[in-house]
């Protein structure tokens, strides 16, 4: 198992480094995350090493507390393939979130956030832009559980556990072009971008720009040009369709590989896409504050 740094959960595929420890198939598997209701744990480890964080109201987030704590503090988590495992998922949630479900998370995530991340909790804050402002109360009663344990820090846990984790640079930027900023517009994988005014909390209007590789990426998606207009699309590896390059002269977005730049293709609906470099617009790129 895996994770975005939204703190989604992910199943992620057996790594080359997985295989070479493993003499056959039904060796375990070390995982850096498990889904929270498919584990066995030692019950006295389990009460030793801080049980669940009682903070955590209703549900989310408490497999990524108990996965980085066992990492982190001495413990560790397998996968074991010839195990089996009942789970029934039902239709709807059989209890009530007074908050709503995603109120619900982003308090959650943000106490795991603010416990054991370290510095990387801004990744998240930029991911998850609702988890920063969510209310959590005091957390002192969980950090000196850190402590007494003895816990290796955040670092160590990407290092030696979940080097495979890509580690974008905490830097963020807004890109905007009079007083409209480029936005997700809530779209995910394949869904075009657009405009929306700039509000100034990152969320759907936060990137990354990542100089070594020429791509503007939000989370784990890059935005890529394909039939005039721009998509959030899964990072590839020497797709020249998302590389851009920002000139300072010009302030425009630049794809050489095809030769267009980032604009405004439709001023009313405010659609973003590739278009001649002549009459393109001009972008402002502003570091967001992670105050």
């Amino acid at each position: 198992g895996g994770f975005t740094w939204a703190l989604h959960f992910t199943w992620v595929p057996l790594t080359d480094r997985d295989n070479a420890q493993r003499s056959q198939p039904s060796s375990p598997i070390p995982t850096p995350m498990i889904a929270g209701g498919l584990f066995s744990v030692e019950k006295s480890w389990f009460f030793r090493s801080g049980a669940y964080d009682k903070n955590m109201d209703i549900w989310g987030g408490e497999n990524f507390e108990i996965s980085f704590k066992n990492w982190m503090c001495g413990g560790y988590l397998y996968i074991m393939p010839c195990s089996r495992v009942g789970h029934i998922f039902r239709k709807k949630h059989p209890y009530d979130f007074p908050d709503g479900n995603g109120a619900t998370y982003s308090r959650n995530t943000r106490l795991v956030a603010e416990v054991w991340m370290d510095e990387y909790k801004e990744l998240l804050y930029q991911n998850r832009a609702s988890s920063r402002y969510a209310q959590i109360g005091d957390t002192s009663e969980r950090k000196q559980l850190r402590e007494r344990l003895k816990c290796h820090n955040f670092e160590w846990y990407l290092k030696n556990v979940y080097p495979e984790l890509e580690v974008p640079d905490m830097n963020t930027y807004t890109i905007s072009h009079e007083g409209y900023c480029l936005d997700t517009l809530d779209g995910d994988e394949d869904t075009p971008v657009g405009l929306y005014r700039c509000h100034g909390k990152g969320g759907n209007q936060s990137w990354n720009i990542d100089k070594s590789s020429s791509r503007i990426k939000h989370r784990d998606f890059c935005l890529t040009y394909e039939n005039s207009l721009v998509y959030l699309h899964d990072c590839e590896a020497g797709n020249q369709h998302q590389s851009w390059t920002h000139e300072k002269d010009t302030q425009k977005f630049y794809n050489s590989y095809n030769n267009i730049c980032l604009t405004i293709t439709n001023p009313k609906t405010r659609t973003v896409g590739g278009g001649s470099c002549q009459s393109s617009v001009m972008w402002s790129v502003i570091p967001i504050s992670n105050s």
